[in-house]
């Protein structure tokens, strides 16, 4: 992380991505097979009741996408991973599930301790409290998160990873109609773990 105080970490986070690339443009840059399953997914949301998850998903991937545009791979209709440049190489940073079962799952860096100084989350202490739920500051909505490393049983191929030369990373599950509030707080997670290639990037 680049040496910043919370406020001005939590700053950098929401300004990049002030701008977030847009769907239609981002579906151009995909291989015809990538596009084809981005498509059917969308229309296969579409098709739903409710059109929130529709919206939500889209949302989720035109931000990873901004705060990670070196490459996007979709994993059939399923799951979509998230690369930056690495010197000659790339590196995964984020990934997205959704096997349309209700909720969504995103995966970043473990940066809990910086957003949580930052006061994007809190921890929630209360008696009963699940342990993998976070309190976002100023509404009732939480989160649930749960910390990943290397010692995860399974991880799964899609964001395993991740969890490689000792890196440690987080899963958000998220209704498919989560409320603003929820995918603020996701977004800035994983902005906020963006800053080290962003901060390099500028």
């Amino acid at each position: 992380m680049p040496t910043a105080t919370p406020k001005q970490l939590l700053a950098d986070a929401r300004a990049a991505l002030s701008s977030p690339v847009d769907f239609d443009a981002l579906l151009s840059k995909l291989t015809v097979k990538d596009r084809t399953n981005a498509q059917r997914h969308v229309a296969a949301c579409d098709a739903e009741s409710d059109p929130r998850h529709s919206l939500v998903w889209r949302r989720l991937v035109c931000s990873l996408s901004t705060l990670a545009p070196h490459a996007t791979k979709f994993n059939g209709q399923q799951s979509i991973q998230f690369y930056v440049p690495d010197g000659k190489y790339r590196m995964q940073v984020f990934a997205l599930e959704d096997l349309r079962d209700g909720k969504i799952t995103l995966y970043c860096a473990n940066v809990l301790k910086e957003a949580s100084d930052a006061g994007v989350v809190v921890r929630k202490r209360g008696k009963g409290e699940p342990p993998n739920t976070l309190g976002i500051p100023g509404v009732d909505d939480v989160l649930n998160v749960e910390e990943l490393d290397g010692q995860t049983p399974n991880p799964a191929a899609f964001y395993k990873d991740m969890l490689g030369w000792n890196r440690k990373a987080i899963r958000i599950t998220l209704p498919v109609n989560a409320t603003n509030a929820q995918l603020e707080a996701t977004e800035n997670l994983c902005a906020i773990s963006a800053q080290k290639w962003l901060s390099k990037a500028a």
